[in-house]
């Protein structure tokens, strides 16, 4: 069972341009944990097609990571655990250790 969607928007929102950790289920129902930098711009393209797929994604609930792999998305719906600024939040069962 996810974390309700406002916890962690509000969690999010506190700890913007910082590392975070989250655990959260893809749409194929798989649990996934990244590690990364929220609000990262540095290597993406400034075209406009960049800024347009970005605006679709927050549109749609996504939020995106730079990661040591790149950049990834999550839904805000579909997490089950993260760990920001000193704050470790999660479901029964579903500590990030």
């Amino acid at each position: 069972m996810a974390l309700p969607e406002n916890m962690v928007t509000n969690v999010l929102s506190e700890n913007q341009n910082q590392f975070i950790t989250v655990k959260f289920l893809t749409k194929d129902d798989e649990v996934r944990v990244y590690n990364g930098c929220m609000n990262v711009i540095k290597g993406l393209k400034g075209n406009e097609r960049g800024k347009i797929a970005a605006a679709a994604l927050k549109a749609h609930g996504y939020v995106t990571l730079k990661t040591s792999d790149g950049y990834k998305c999550f839904k805000m719906d579909r997490v089950l655990a993260f760990k920001a600024g000193g704050r470790h939040v999660f479901t029964m069962g579903d500590e990030i250790v």
